[in-house]
C-alpha cells in the first residue's frame, strides 16, 4: 500500500514538473506599443498582449461625457459616436482610434412655408405647423378663406402662396353690408388661359430655328392644343424631325393631354347640369376618368346647392374634385369655351356695369356659346398694366411711357419702344407706309408730336364717350366705363357704389332728447323714453336714476340724540352711546364704541425687542422672530438656531446672527437659491487651468496635454523639451523640439527622412535625376552628395570603354616600358568614421603567371600622407589609408604598377576617385 502512494506521488511530481518546465519563459522579452488599443488580452503561453478593440480614450473635460454617454472607463471604440450640449455637438471615435474629434451640428433651415416655429429651451427650433403668408396675416394649409364677397382663396395642403379665384355671378354692387370672411373652399379656373402668340413664320414641325427653350414650348403647345381640338386625340401626332432634349415633343404632347382633359371635364360639368347619369363609353379611354371626375364632382355640388347647405367642400375632396363642386355650386350658367383665337382683333366699346348690358357687348360664335372676359374673372393676374379682352382671347397693353416685352404680359418702363413685328422704334404698333416705317397707336390712344409714343385720349372730356343721361363717364387707359349714378335715400350713403345705412346714433346726428335713448335702424333711427325712478332716487342728466342722500340735505331727518344712517333707495335713525368700556372709545358721531388701538397710540408697556399686537379692547407682547423671553431676565434674547437644530437647517456651515441664522458653503461650493443646500461650483468655467480641466465635486483639477507637464502650481502647463530629456538617440541626425512634441531633421542637402520619421536617407542624386552633370560627365553617387567625373584619355591613348583608355603607340624601347600601357579609372567612397589602417584598393595582373612580379607605387595625390602601399605577393599590391581624415574630402590619385614578365617591364596606372563623407545617419 506504501508502495503505491509512493508511485502515485512520483507520477504527480513528475507531472508538475513537466507543467512547469513546459511553460514559456519571458524574461527579457521586448513586447511591442499596441498603439489605440482600448482593451487587450494574454492569450496562453504568450509573452506580450494582443489587441482585441480598437478606439480612442477620453481625457480631460471629455471623461464625463463619455462616461454620461455610457461608454465604460472612458473608451470609445472606433467608428463609434456620441452627442453633448443637448444633441447640438456631435463627438466621435475615427477608425483606426487616436483622438476624439467634436463638430457642430448646425439646426436645420425653417421652411418658408412655416407659420408656426417652435423653440425649445435644449434644442433646434423646428416648425409645427405649415401654411400660407399675406402681408401679416397667415392662413393654415388644405383651408380655404373668403377674402372679400366675391373672392375666395385657398392655401394648398403643402403651405406656399394663396391661390385665389372670383366666386361666378357674385356682384358686389347687390350687397348692401360688408360680409365677414368665412371658411370656404375656394373655386379654380380648370386650365389656364393661353397667351396670345406672335405671328411667327417657324412651325413647330419644321426644322427648329434657334430660339429660346421657352419659345420652342410656346410654340409645339399649341400646336398640341390645336391638334386636340381638330382630332379629339393625341395619337399619331406630327412631330418634328430636329428636337432639342425632347423638349418640343414633352411639350406638344403634354399641352395635347391637358387640353383634352379640360375639354372632358367641361363636358361632364355640363352633363351634370343636364341631369345626365355620370357614364363614359368604355371604347373611348383617353379622358374618361376626366369626363366622370368632374361629372360626379359637379352633381355633388349641385345636390348640396339644391340643398340649401353651406358653400363648402370638404377637405379631403382633394384637387379637382373640390374646385369642381365650388364651380358648380354657384355657377348658374356653365357653358362650353369656344377655342381661343389669338389672332382676334379686340372691339371697343362702351362698357356698361350691368348683367344685361354685358349680354349685349358679347361676341356673336357658335350656339350655346358665350365669350369668357378673363380680364374679369382673373383680375389683375394676366397682365402687368392693361388687359383687353377678345373675342375668345384676351391681349395685354401697357401705360404711356412703358414697354410691352416679348412674353407679351410684363411692361418695364422705357423710351416708347416696343417689341412689334420685327421693329423696335414704335410704342405700340408699327406699319411700313411707302417702304418707310409709321408709327401708330391702339384704339384709344393717340400719337405724340414725337412720332413714336401714344398717349391716352380722354373719351370723358371730348365728349366721345356714349354713356346715357343716367350715367356717368370714368376714363381709363385706352377706353372708358359708364357707371350708373347711384341716389341714395335719406339716412343712406355711398360707399364703393353700394348704399350702406348711416349709424345716426353712433355719429351723433339724432335728435333724442335728455330722457331719450338713441336706438339705430335701418335707414333711420328712433328715440326710447328712459324709465321713471322710484322713491328714493333722482335722475341725473343722462336719465339714470341715482341714490338720495337724504342725511346730506340741510334739513337732517333724524331727532337730536340719533344718527341718520344713509341706505339705498332710503335712510335710517340710530341712537347715540355715550359711555364706552376699557380699551374702546366712542366713534366721532357718537354712534358706536371703536377699539383702542394701544400699539398705534404708544399706550403699551412692551419691552425693548418685544412686538405689540393690538387685541380687541387691549393688547399683546410677543417677542421678535428668533428670540424668545426669559422669565429670569424679563427680556427677549436670541434663539440660537445652529445649537438647537444641529444639523438641520444649513447643508454645511451654520452660522448664527441675531434674531436669525445664516448658511454658508465651504470653498468650491455656492450656496443655492433656497439659502440652505450648496450646489458645486465649476471652476472650469472661470477658465483657471491653462489647458484642460476636469471639474470634480468641490474642486477641479487641472490636466495637460501630451507633449506637456503641469507645473508645482498646478495650473500652468509647460512644453517638455524631449530632444534635451531623451535617453538615447531620438533622431539620428537633429532633433527640434516644438510645442507639445519633436520633431527630427536631416541635413539641408543630399538627405530625406525615413518613413519611420527620425533617421536620415541618402538621396541618390544621380539615380533621381537632381544633378547636374552634363552629358559630357558621369554622375557617382556619395554620402551626402554627388560628384560629377570626366574621364578623359591623354595623347597618344584611345577610350577602349567608360573608364579605360588603351595606349595606342611608343616610338622606342624605354617610352614603351615607361609609359603605362592602360590608364584605369576607379571611384571609391568611404566614411570619416572608417578604422585604420584600411585596406581600399587592391591591384595586380590578370591572369597572373609563374615568375610575375610587381612594383606597386603612389606617383600622385599623395602630398599630405594619407595613402601607402604595400605588397601582398610577388604579383598583388595594395592601397591602405593609414592616417583618419576627420572632415569629407576628395582625393585623386594615381597608383602604378610595374609587372616583370618574362624579362620585360609593363606599366600600368590605376587613377583613384578615393572620396570622404560623413558619417551614416
Amino acid at each position: 500500500m506504501n508502495q503505491e502512494k509512493l508511485m502515485l506521488f512520483q507520477c504527480v511530481l513528475l507531472l508538475c514538473l513537466g507543467t512547469c518546465l513546459s511553460q514559456r519563459d519571458c524574461t527579457g522579452m521586448d513586447c511591442p506599443v499596441l498603439d489605440n488599443c482600448i482593451e487587450e488580452v494574454l492569450e496562453k503561453d504568450a509573452c506580450c498582449a494582443t489587441c482585441v478593440k480598437i478606439g480612442c480614450s477620453c481625457e480631460g473635460y471629455q471623461y464625463y461625457d463619455c462616461i454620461h454617454a455610457g461608454f465604460r472607463n472612458g473608451k470609445v471604440p472606433e467608428g463609434e459616436s456620441y452627442f453633448v450640449d443637448f444633441g447640438s455637438t456631435e463627438c466621435s471615435c475615427p477608425q483606426g482610434g487616436g483622438r476624439i474629434g467634436c463638430h457642430f451640428i448646425p439646426c436645420p433651415q425653417i421652411p418658408p412655408n412655416c407659420i408656426t416655429v417652435v423653440e425649445p429651451a435644449d434644442g433646434c427650433p423646428q416648425c409645427e405647423s405649415i401654411g400660407c403668408v399675406r402681408g401679416n396675416l397667415k392662413y393654415e394649409a388644405g383651408h380655404s378663406f373668403q377674402m372679400d364677397p366675391c373672392q375666395v382663396c385657398h392655401c394648398p395642403n403643402h403651405g406656399g402662396s394663396l391661390m385665389c379665384s372670383p366666386i361666378p355671378d357674385c356682384d358686389p354692387r347687390h350687397i348692401k353690408k360688408p360680409m365677414l370672411a368665412t371658411t370656404r373652399q375656394k373655386n379654380i379656373s380648370l386650365r389656364d388661359l393661353s397667351k396670345p402668340h406672335d405671328n411667327k413664320q417657324t412651325s413647330p414641325l419644321d426644322p427648329l430655328a434657334p430660339v429660346s427653350s421657352k419659345e420652342l414650348v410656346e410654340i409645339c403647345c399649341e400646336t398640341g392644343e390645336k391638334w386636340a381640338s381638330a382630332n379629339g386625340h393625341c395619337r399619331n401626332m406630327e412631330l418634328p424631325r430636329e428636337d432639342r432634349h425632347s423638349i418640343c415633343r414633352t411639350a406638344q404632347r403634354q399641352c395635347c393631354l391637358g387640353s383634352l382633359k379640360e375639354s372632358h371635364c367641361l363636358s361632364g360639368m355640363n352633363a351634370a347640369r343636364k341631369g345626365t347619369v355620370c357614364e363614359v363609353d368604355n371604347n373611348d379611354q383617353c379622358g374618361a376618368d376626366s369626363y366622370k371626375e368632374c361629372c360626379s364632382c359637379c352633381s355633388l355640388g349641385l345636390r348640396f346647392r339644391s340643398e340649401s347647405y353651406r358653400c363648402e367642400a370638404h377637405q379631403y375632396l382633394g384637387y379637382p374634385c373640390s374646385h369642381v363642386f365650388l364651380t358648380c355650386y354657384g355657377w348658374n350658367n356653365l357653358k362650353e369655351r369656344p377655342a381661343l383665337d389669338p389672332t382676334a382683333v379686340p372691339k371697343r366699346g362702351r362698357v356698361v356695369e350691368e348683367e344685361e348690358q354685358e349680354r349685349e357687348n358679347t361676341v356673336e360664335g357658335p350656339p350655346e356659346m358665350e365669350d369668357v372676359d378673363e380680364c374679369q374673372v382673373y383680375q389683375s393676374t394676366l397682365c402687368h398694366h392693361r388687359c383687353i379682352n377678345t373675342p375668345g382671347s384676351f391681349r395685354c397693353a401697357c401705360y404711356p411711357g412703358y414697354v410691352l416685352q416679348q412674353d407679351a404680359a410684363s411692361c418695364v418702363p422705357g423710351k416708347g419702344k416696343l417689341f412689334v413685328a420685327g421693329n423696335s422704334h414704335c410704342m405700340q404698333q408699327c406699319s411700313s407706309v411707302a417702304g418707310r416705317p409709321h408709327c401708330s397707336c391702339f384704339p384709344g390712344f393717340s400719337l405724340m408730336a414725337d412720332g413714336q409714343s401714344c398717349e391716352d385720349i380722354n373719351e370723358c372730356l371730348m365728349s366721345t364717350h356714349t354713356c346715357q343721361m343716367n350715367e356717368h363717364c370714368v376714363n381709363t387707359a385706352g377706353s372708358f366705363v359708364c357707371r350708373r349714378q347711384i341716389t341714395c335715400p335719406l339716412g343712406y350713403q355711398i360707399s364703393n357704389d353700394v348704399c350702406e345705412d348711416i349709424d345716426e346714433c353712433v355719429q351723433g346726428t339724432h335728435n333724442c332728447g335728455p330722457g331719450f335713448e338713441c336706438v339705430n335702424s335701418e335707414g333711420s333711427f328712433r328715440c326710447n323714453a328712459k324709465p321713471h325712478c322710484s322713491m328714493g332716487f333722482t335722475q341725473d342728466t343722462r336719465g339714470n336714476c341715482i341714490d338720495i342722500d337724504e342725511c346730506g340735505v340741510v334739513g337732517r331727518p333724524c331727532s337730536h340724540g340719533f344718527n341718520c344712517i344713509n341706505t339705498v333707495g332710503s335712510y335710517s335713525c340710530q341712537m347715540k352711546i355715550i359711555m364706552c368700556n376699557r380699551g374702546y372709545h366712542a366713534s366721532p358721531d357718537g354712534g358706536r364704541c371703536i377699539d383702542v388701538d394701544e400699539c398705534q397710540s404708544a399706550l403699551h408697556r412692551c419691552g425693548e425687542g418685544q412686538i405689540c399686537h393690538n387685541l380687541p379692547g387691549s393688547y399683546r407682547c410677543d417677542c421678535q422672530t428668533g428670540y424668545q423671553y426669559d422669565m429670569f431676565r424679563k427680556m427677549c434674547v436670541d434663539v440660537n438656531e445652529c445649537w438647537r437644530y444641529p444639523g438641520r437647517l444649513c447643508a454645511q456651515t451654520c452660522e448664527n446672527t441675531p434674531g436669525s441664522y445664516q448658511c454658508s458653503c465651504t470653498a468650491g461650493f455656492s450656496l443655492s437659491s433656497d439659502g440652505k443646500n450648496c450646489e458645486d461650483v465649476n471652476e472650469c468655467l472661470t477658465n483657471p487651468c491653462s489647458q484642460e480641466c476636469a471639474n470634480i465635486y468641490g474642486s477641479y483639477q487641472c490636466y495637460c496635454r501630451q507633449g506637456y507637464y503641469l507645473r508645482e502650481d498646478g495650473h500652468t502647463c509647460d512644453d517638455i523639451d524631449e530632444c534635451a530629456q531623451s535617453i538615447g538617440h531620438l533622431c539620428s541626425f537633429k532633433c527640434v523640439n516644438v510645442p507639445g512634441s519633436y520633431q527630427c531633421a536631416c541635413p539641408d542637402y543630399g538627405y530625406t527622412m525615413s518613413p519611420n520619421g527620425r533617421a536620415c536617407r541618402d538621396i541618390d542624386e544621380c539615380t533621381t535625376g537632381a544633378h547636374n552633370c552634363s552629358l559630357a560627365e558621369t554622375c557617382y553617387n556619395i554620402q551626402g552628395g554627388f560628384r560629377c567625373l570626366s574621364f578623359d584619355c591623354p595623347q597618344n591613348y584611345r577610350k577602349s570603354s567608360d573608364t579605360r583608355c588603351e595606349r595606342l603607340s611608343c616610338p622606342n624601347f624605354l617610352d614603351c616600358q615607361n609609359s603605362p600601357l592602360r590608364i584605369t579609372y576607379y571611384h571609391l567612397s568611404f566614411q570619416t568614421n572608417i578604422v585604420i589602417p584600411a585596406q581600399i584598393f587592391r591591384i595586380g595582373p590578370s591572369p597572373a603567371y609563374s615568375g610575375d612580379n610587381v612594383i606597386i607605387s603612389i606617383t600622385q595625390g599623395n602630398e599630405d600622407n594619407y595613402f601607402s602601399t604595400r605588397k601582398l605577393n610577388a604579383y598583388t599590391g595594395a592601397v591602405y589609408l593609414h592616417r583618419q581624415v576627420h572632415e569629407p574630402r576628395d582625393f585623386l590619385i594615381d597608383v602604378e604598377m610595374k609587372l616583370w614578365r618574362q624579362g620585360t617591364f609593363t606599366t600600368f596606372l590605376a587613377r583613384l576617385y578615393v572620396f570622404i563623407t560623413a558619417n551614416s545617419l
